[in-house]
């Protein structure tokens, strides 16, 4: 079981416990910005979805990924990410 290493309020009020990201597929050291990547990740509880696209920005702890792909910007969280290639 992951450790809880924080804890966050939502907008409604409800506590939202942190976990800490123990057993990603992506290691911190493989996280370089400016890099392009193929993900392969989790799109809810059925669903891969598979992307091409440069690293532009990760939140505090690489916990969030943002990928530039065709002008967009698409976050996806580290616990999600099945795969990936680093190009």
């Amino acid at each position: 079981m992951r450790k809880i290493i924080g804890q966050y309020t939502t907008i409604n009020g409800e506590i939202k416990a942190i976990y800490e990201i123990k057993g990603a597929v992506i290691k911190p050291k493989d996280i370089i910005i400016g890099s392009k990547y193929e993900v392969e990740f989790r799109l809810g509880q059925r669903f891969l979805k598979y992307i091409v696209g440069k690293l532009v920005e990760v939140t505090d702890n690489n916990r969030t990924l943002f990928f530039e792909v065709e002008d967009k910007r698409i976050g996806v969280p580290i616990m999600n990410i099945v795969n990936y290639v680093r190009k």
